[in-house]
């Protein structure tokens, strides 16, 4: 991709982060708009956008490539929690620190930034099947390993996985296997109601930046590390990786945007619940999500650099 192009687009995505923020800090977005909006987002237009993304003509390959990315992000996410696991013992960590060091650094936020950034990046259709994918990998790790981390002993519940996003996506895998297609006034629907997805998730990203007191994030080295590992060394390692890897430099694309993304906030929910670090879990996604405004650009600039399309 050319740098004009991505640079367009990188500055797209800050401008719909930046409303959320000005809408967020002038009260006009309340913290429970925001709540509904994640919720309305999550469980209602997430799932159009990825039934509509199964619309897509003359891409065989597309089911092929989001096989493998999301054989390969669950790899990363088995090799950057080992990686937390050795910084946690270098640093002394609590098991309650290294529950959110894994849950923070070794978890990217595939949803609310890793689906906008995908699809600008790799257009609606495609970037919205390996969004899809990069959620259920994520899903997979979190909900069999990272949940144990904050409650310890607990058994996996077939339950968790059973969600409207997790449905959608294997309704969307099955479509782009067998050829289907919904019939044209759904898809139209879909189209047309996931077309609201990503500008809505970017806009949350700047309601949760407004309501984090950025002062206090700047004093805390424990966030420093979880944004340094999530924002900059874990992407440059996995972009090594796929630049040895005989792949074409799409999937390569993708899956480095995957990567590049800060921190997924479920696990600042979960140690809510659980009352594990939960209020350094909440600021381990705030910092990582501040930041992404540097490091994010600076690695998507970098992956256009090393695979251009």
């Amino acid at each position: 991709m050319a740098f004009g192009v991505l640079a367009g687009q990188i500055t797209v995505i800050f401008l719909e982060v930046l409303l959320g923020y000005v809408g967020a800090r002038s009260g006009i977005i309340k913290d429970r708009d925001s709540k509904f909006l994640s919720d309305f987002i999550m469980k209602l237009l997430l799932p159009c956008t990825m039934l509509a993304g199964a619309a897509v003509d003359g891409e065989p390959e597309l089911l092929t490539q989001a096989g493998v990315l999301f054989v390969l992000l669950l790899a990363l996410f088995v090799v950057t929690t080992g990686l937390c696991r050795l910084s946690s013992w270098l640093h002394h960590d609590t098991p309650g620190k290294y529950a959110v060091l894994v849950g923070t650094a070794a978890m990217p936020n595939c949803g609310f930034i890793g689906l906008p950034l995908c699809s600008a990046l790799l257009g609606t259709a495609r970037g919205t099947v390996f969004a899809g994918m990069a959620m259920a990998s994520y899903n997979v790790w979190f909900f069999t390993y990272v949940v144990c981390l904050f409650r310890p002993g607990e058994k996996i519940r077939l339950k968790t996985f059973i969600t409207p996003t997790n449905i959608a996506t294997v309704a969307m895998l099955v479509l782009l296997a067998t050829g289907w297609r919904l019939p044209a006034p759904v898809q139209q629907f879909c189209s047309a109601v996931g077309g609201c997805t990503t500008p809505l998730a970017l806009m949350i990203v700047g309601v949760l930046l407004a309501d984090s007191d950025i002062r206090a994030l700047l004093h805390t080295g424990f966030l420093y590390r979880v944004t340094l590992l999530r924002g900059i060394l874990f992407p440059l390692l996995f972009m090594l990786l796929l630049w040895l890897l005989p792949l074409d430099n799409v999937l390569r694309t993708g899956l480095s945007i995957i990567a590049c993304c800060p921190a997924g906030s479920l696990a600042a929910v979960l140690a809510k619940q659980t009352g594990t670090e939960a209020t350094l879990a909440s600021q381990a996604v705030a910092h990582s999500t501040v930041c992404m405004l540097v490091t994010v650009p600076a690695m998507l600039l970098l992956t256009g650099a090393m695979f251009p399309m």
